[in-house]
Formats: C-alpha cells, sequence, structure tokens
C-alpha cells in the first residue's frame, strides 16, 4: 500500500517538529508521547517510504533534502487543515465565505482600507481575516494555505507556487511634525536632517534595510538613531511635539495624516530609493473569483494612491 494512504494529521505534525527541533527526545516531549514510540514511528515510516529521512549522529537528527521537503509540504497541509476548521465555525453563522489577506505595517495603512472598503461593497456576506507582520512573517503563512493574498514589498524573488505584481511605487520621505525647526526652513540643505534624532524601524526589517542602504548611497554619515520602534503608529505619534524625524514611504505619511492629532511636514528623500507594494498569491487559487476581486479591489486601491 500506497504511503500516503497510512500517514494521519498527528505524524506530519510530528515530522515537520522533527525537522525544526532535529531532536528526538524534544519532539516526543512536546507531543506527549514516548521516545521509543516516535523513534519506531520514524523507522517505519522511512521503511515505507524506502528512503532515509534524517542523519543521526550523537547530537541529534540532520534532517535530509527528502525530509526537508516532506516537511514543506506537510506544513501546507496541515495550514489548509487549520483553515479548513476555522472556515466551518465561520459558515456556521451569517458568513457565507471568508478570505484571509496579510499586510505589511505600510499596506495596513496606506492600501489596505480602501481596498476593503470598496470589496466589503461587493461581497457584504464575506468575512475578512485580516494579518498585519512584516513580509518575511506572512510569506510561510501565504504558502502554507494560512493567507489567500499578501499585500507588501517582497524582497525575494517568489518560488514558482507563488504569483507576484508590483502595485506602485512610493517615493521615501522624512516625517516631522509641523512645529520641527526644519518644517519651516523649506529651502535648508537636506543635510541638515542629519542633525536631529530619528525614529527608525528595528534593524533586519524589510524598511530599515532600505533607509540604511539610502543613507550609505548618500555617503553622508548617519544620523542619530535615538528611537527604533517597529510600529508606524507609534513613530508617527512620537514626532508630535519633538524634534526627531522619521523615515518612511510618502504613501505611509499620507495614510498616517488622518490618524494624526497633528498633521506632519514631510521632505523628499533626495535618493533614487523608494519602497515598493506587491501583490502576492498562490498560483493554484488564480482562479478564485473571491480572490481575484479582493485582488482587483487592492489595484484600484494602489492606482488612485498614484494619482
Amino acid at each position: 500500500m500506497d504511503w500516503s494512504y497510512k500517514i494521519r494529521l498527528r505524524n506530519l505534525q510530528m515530522l515537520v517538529r522533527l525537522c525544526e527541533q532535529r531532536n528526538v527526545s524534544q519532539v516526543a516531549q512536546e507531543l506527549n508521547i514516548t521516545q521509543p514510540a516516535l523513534s519506531k514511528w520514524l523507522r517505519d515510516f522511512e521503511a515505507h517510504l524506502e528512503a532515509p529521512l534524517f542523519e543521526r549522529h550523537a547530537r541529534g537528527l540532520e534532517p535530509l533534502p527528502l525530509a526537508l521537503e516532506l516537511a514543506r509540504q506537510a506544513r501546507a497541509i496541515v495550514g489548509r487543515l487549520d483553515r479548513a476548521r476555522a472556515v466551518v465555525q465561520y459558515m456556521k453563522g451569517p458568513v457565507r465565505r471568508q478570505i484571509a489577506v496579510g499586510v505589511s505595517p505600510m499596506a495596513a495603512i496606506a492600501l489596505l482600507p480602501g481596498a476593503l472598503r470598496e470589496f466589503h461593497g461587493r461581497h457584504p456576506e464575506v468575512f475578512v481575516h485580516v494579518s498585519e507582520d512584516t513580509v518575511d512573517h506572512l510569506g510561510s503563512r501565504l504558502h502554507s494555505g494560512e493567507l489567500d493574498v499578501l499585500i507588501g514589498r517582497l524582497e525575494e524573488e517568489p518560488t514558482p507556487e507563488v504569483g507576484r505584481e508590483k502595485l506602485c511605487d512610493t517615493p521615501l520621505c522624512l516625517a516631522m511634525c509641523r512645529t520641527h525647526p526644519l518644517a519651516h526652513e523649506p529651502n535648508a540643505p537636506w543635510e541638515r536632517a542629519l542633525e536631529y534624532p530619528w525614529v527608525v524601524p528595528p534593524p533586519g526589517s524589510p524598511f530599515r534595510r532600505l533607509v540604511d542602504l539610502a543613507l550609505e548611497a548618500m555617503n553622508q554619515g548617519k544620523p542619530n538613531f535615538l528611537v527604533e520602534s517597529a510600529y508606524i503608529h507609534t513613530s508617527a505619534r512620537l514626532l508630535e511635539g519633538t524634534d526627531l524625524i522619521a523615515p518612511m514611504s510618502r504613501a505611509t505619511a499620507w495614510g498616517v495624516q488622518g490618524l494624526q492629532a497633528q498633521a506632519l511636514a514631510l521632505r523628499d528623500f533626495p535618493i533614487n530609493y523608494q519602497g515598493s507594494v506587491d501583490l502576492v498569491w498562490r498560483v493554484e487559487d488564480q482562479g478564485d473569483e473571491l480572490i481575484g476581486d479582493f485582488m482587483e479591489c487592492a489595484r484600484r486601491e494602489a492606482a488612485r494612491m498614484l494619482v
């Protein structure tokens, strides 16, 4: 009998955790089974596959390429089942369908509200689940089936299973309070901004990398990064009544304006670096009418941002 007929959801979870933890005793304890039972299942599974999955050594396990690929597929299956459980709960009520959308912080402020308003007007009975996070974290959830669509800046080339479309570019700018000294000096040299403290995203985040590249290309030195914040709303509120400066995309700054008690002053980043907003989806969902409608709403909102 084919090995796939015998495998169960719990077996998939065990395989995924073995690839991640690479230690049989830790996974057995985590999943509340005995170590001998887990070891026996793994040996039997390898026998059914007629191929080894791990190299055994004194420190634990080292997954072979076959194990890593099976674990990748298993995550998608588990993610789909988790999603199916949620769908059942939603559709016991008045909800007719549901869609799950992942957005980067910038897209959540600048693009998502308008796109959702139009989508809700078209489909008032559809439940929409929104997850806001960085694109690197959201990408794995898209692959696993937890998300249907992702909107944000995709830095790496997508895999063949994923479709990608650039919605728009958005130039960088410097945001500051209206009472900031530079807000009253429109002709001041851009380098004056380096004299004031900045609010920036944490190191390693996509937007922080973009800012660092822009500053490096200008070869003007770095300002005093006085505050690090991963949350755009927090960064924007910190500007009120201070001499802090925050780099952000111009689209984000426009989106934040409506949430601020005090308007922001904006100065262009004098360098040809700009952010972008990408639309990402799974190729297998290409023909889904509901997902297609949401993506069309996102495209229309991105077009409005460029006007």
